[in-house]
């Protein structure tokens, strides 16, 4: 708390600087007796007005067309090129992609856990992060908003929003076809038009886009004879279409009706290899299989026994009205959406036949309806507007975990290793079966686990109801001091039923016969009564955990879910505003977000325990918070040759939502308390040199659990750590020059970079699972008409090649850690595969416009 302060006195001391710096404005408005040029400011919705970044009391990263197109933004996570203290990574798949803000954000590869950081493009929300995860297409403008924005923005924006607006339709005809060809066999053709359709009433504007890779990993894929065949992992394989009308019937009604529809199938994402022990491979390897040791990410080669297709259809209709009233305007946004996926997964990430999913039992289906109403209007210094909001989402998940064919062999001499060298013997389940019971439970080798054995299909049903009713008034007490204060009320109601199918292998369902549907327990509290030492004990428990996994278990199979939860929340803002100048500005406030609770979608086996299994399993988490308390300032200097804007921060989050695999399982926990502060800083500056633009942002986040209070060792050791996937430190910077050449020419060029400090990528904090800090550069260069009839550009990205990853995890059995498991205790034989960032990649656009 102490070192927080002193940041935020810092600042307060930087912003005291600003006046000074602009006292000198006028020795900077002209060069060489030239109109100096300046830096334009950019026009953003956050407080859903229109208004320029520089008066929004919050801290905002605002991204043109231009500064987009030079750094190649085509997703969001392209976007953490140019955008400081923003980390986007993706896991099993990218329809799993987590955003993180001022270091909060959702772990999470089911889709029960939502987002912490709130997409939106168009005025509508999207559902998950990872629903948001497609080409972006033609962008206007991007704002990223840091910190809680509840108030307008509702649920799931504890974190902030990425603030999304495509380029709409025009009443002047043109068009543009773009064509980009680069390595790793990349395309990717994309063109639009946009005109009148009845002049001055109704303009159209249609956008499609169609690209493809050929993977930038090679996957060897184990056949059914047991021939390695290469295969390109991470592909790209998509089409997208959007269409859109801007209607104008009158001149107090403006309306925007858009329809988009996207398709890709793809082959992603593959692990590789990251930090293994010997005792690892030579699991793997006694039944066959192979991962890549000594491990060598920079290879980019990843082992599986099938390969991991990524299926998603994605369409949405929406409807934005304004209507000019007497006392306001009248905005009405309606959106419907659906969006459905199917995927494959080798869960081991090695050519041994352990665990899968198919894609024909792993789907998700997701629809959703909202309906927002805003009335805002000015009443002398008084800037209102009141609204409400409503939603309705059908969510329906499939999961069907498998064990292969190696699975017995691999478990059987994972169990015994140590005691018959140099692994165990691969008739191990039944050797430790035996032993545990006394001889009371005898299964034939071979006969324990048996190919596609395991969830036969689990099916989750979730329907959530969401309202609010909300209020965000500015009023200006004098000239140059302002109050901001904004209020929303949200209630949601969330449902879940799930029926649970499981095809059980005869070692799980023996180990419930003799121990009960919780067979973990029932084996302590059996061998407690016989007085087994406690070494024995607590070896035998893990035993039982692993030989009968959550997905071999049949406690739910009678019973299923049907629960129920509704969580309300009163979340606002107030900030205050000075104008030092009539170009600096100092802010302070406070915010609080909301994140509604929720189910997790997967096996949660706990609650009372009746003669046909569970009863009445509680797979619900509590909802989170964020308050939110920033001071800053915003600067326009020596004329609006420089803008500087900075902030600092301090957040307490409450029953923080987290989910951490133990390489078996996902536990979802809520973290009682934790917090984060920091200071965040953004740079513009139109130089002397005619053309030439540079920006630059920095962005500093500590983060710590506070309070870990829930019962589970793995997750309680955590407590006084930092966050998963949070570096301390980011600085990013973009050049951008641009200048004529010849006659009807003109040059570009563009380089943008982002360095990360040393950050940690598991959410159960193991150090094996530590990216060590990188750079990533990006560069551009190009020849085209002034009028914009061709142009042709080389571009880079990742020029350095840097290796780094996303995010790494515990390997699929193979290996654990000393004693209880957590990031405290010895490394042990615990192995760790990542999700690799992309390489260098390279390649060249073809323009035309007209």
């Amino acid at each position: 708390m102490a070192s927080s302060f002193k940041r935020i006195a810092l600042l307060a001391a930087a912003s005291s600087l600003t006046l000074g710096a602009a006292s000198q404005a006028q020795v900077f408005e002209q060069v060489g007796g030239g109109e100096r040029r300046t830096v334009d400011v950019i026009t953003v919705t956050a407080q859903q007005r229109e208004e320029s970044a520089q008066d929004v009391p919050i801290s905002i990263g605002a991204y043109d067309t231009q500064a987009l197109q030079n750094a190649g933004v085509r997703d969001i996570k392209d976007l953490q090129a140019i955008a400081p203290g923003l980390v986007v990574t993706s896991t099993q798949s990218e329809t799993i992609t987590t955003a993180r803000i001022r270091g909060i954000g959702t772990v999470g590869d089911n889709f029960g856990l939502e987002s912490s950081v709130g997409i939106y493009i168009d005025g509508v929300f999207r559902a998950r992060n990872g629903v948001g995860f497609n080409d972006l297409g033609e962008l206007e403008r991007i704002e990223v908003l840091r910190g809680p924005q509840g108030t307008l923005f509702g649920k799931n924006t504890s974190a902030g929003v990425l603030n999304i607006v495509t380029v709409g339709p025009e009443f002047e005809p043109g068009g543009a076809v773009e064509a980009t060809f680069g390595d790793y066999g990349y395309s990717r053709v994309s063109g639009h038009l946009t005109g009148p359709i009845v002049e001055d009433v109704l303009a159209g504007r249609i956008f499609a886009v169609e690209g493809h890779r050929n993977g930038y990993s090679d996957l060897y894929v184990e056949d059914d004879n047991g021939q390695l065949n290469k295969v390109d992992s991470e592909t790209q394989d998509y089409w997208s279409v959007r269409g859109q009308l801007e209607w104008t019937p009158s001149a107090t009604v403006s309306g925007r009706l858009i329809a988009d529809y996207t398709e890709r199938d793809e082959l992603c994402c593959s692990a590789t290899a990251w930090n293994y022990t010997p005792a690892g491979v030579g699991l793997v390897n006694s039944v066959g299989g192979q991962v890549l040791f000594p491990e060598d990410p920079d290879l980019r080669v990843a082992f599986s026994n099938r390969e991991y297709d990524q299926l998603v259809q994605d369409w949405g209709l929406s409807a934005e009205f304004d209507i000019e009233m007497p006392i306001g305007t009248l905005t009405t946004v309606t959106s419907y959406r659906t969006w459905a996926n199917e995927r494959s997964q080798d869960i081991d990430y090695t050519s041994a036949d352990l665990a899968y999913r198919d894609k024909a039992n792993n789907y998700t289906d997701i629809e959703r309806l909202s309906q927002e109403v805003r009335l805002n209007g000015q009443w002398g210094d008084l800037d209102w507007l009141v609204g409400a909001f409503y939603s309705h989402e059908d969510l329906v998940l499939g999961d069907g975990i498998r064990v292969g064919e190696d699975w017995e062999a691999f478990l059987g001499r994972s169990l015994t290793a140590g005691s018959v060298p140099p692994l165990g013997t691969p008739a191990g389940v039944s050797v430790v079966l035996s032993q545990l019971t006394g001889g009371l439970i005898n299964i034939p080798p071979g006969m324990a686990y048996l190919d596609g054995q395991g969830v036969n299909q689990d099916v989750y049903n979730q329907t959530a109801d969401s309202w609010a009713v909300f209020t965000h008034n500015s009023y200006q007490i004098t000239d140059n001091l302002a109050v901001t204060a904004g209020l929303r009320y949200t209630r949601e109601n969330k449902d879940v039923y799930a029926t649970f199918d499981t095809n059980q292998p005869l070692a799980c369902a023996a180990v419930e016969q003799a121990f009960g549907f919780d067979p973990i327990n029932g084996f302590i509290a059996a061998a407690s009564a016989q007085g087994l030492p406690a070494a024995t004990i607590s070896s035998g428990a893990t035993a039982i955990g692993s030989i009968c996994l959550p997905y071999h278990r049949s406690g739910l199979d009678a019973n299923g879910y049907d629960n129920e939860r509704t969580d309300e929340e009163v979340s606002g803002t107030i900030r205050l505003t000075y104008d030092l100048t009539d170009d600096a500005m100092i802010y302070g406030g406070y915010s609080r977000g909301f994140k509604a609770g929720g189910f997790n979608l997967d096996r949660q086996l706990n609650g009372p325990i009746g003669p046909d299994g569970y009863t009445n399993s509680d797979n619900s988490f509590a909802p989170e918070t964020v308050d939110s308390y920033e001071v800053g300032f915003k600067s326009q200097l020596f004329g609006n040759v420089v803008q500087l804007n900075g902030s600092a921060f301090y957040q307490q989050v409450g029953d923080f939502q987290l989910n951490t695999f133990n390489g078996i399982a996902f536990v979802v926990e809520s973290i009682e308390e934790a917090e984060t502060y920091g200071v965040e800083l953004d740079f513009y500056y139109a130089t002397p040199i005619d053309g030439l633009d540079v920006t630059a942002g920095y962005a500093y986040t500590n983060t710590e659990y506070t309070e870990v209070n829930t019962g589970d060792p793995l997750v309680d050791a955590l407590q006084g750590q930092d966050f998963s996937l949070v570096p301390d430190q980011t600085f990013t910077t973009q050049l951008i020059y641009t200048r004529p050449v010849f006659d009807n020419l003109v040059a570009n060029a563009s380089l943008d970079a982002r360095w990360a400090s040393e950050y940690n990528t598991g959410s159960d904090l193991d150090p094996e699972k530590v990216q060590d800090a990188f750079t990533t550069v990006n560069a551009r260069i190009g020849l085209g008409r002034e009028d914009g009839l061709w142009s042709v550009e080389l571009w880079g990205r990742n020029l350095t090649d840097e290796t780094y990853a996303q995010v790494a995890i515990d390997a699929f059995a193979q290996g654990r850690r000393g004693g209880a498991g957590t990031s405290l205790d010895p490394r042990g034989t615990a192995s760790y595969a990542a999700f690799l960032g992309a390489p260098r990649t390279w390649g060249v656009t073809l323009r035309t416009e007209w």
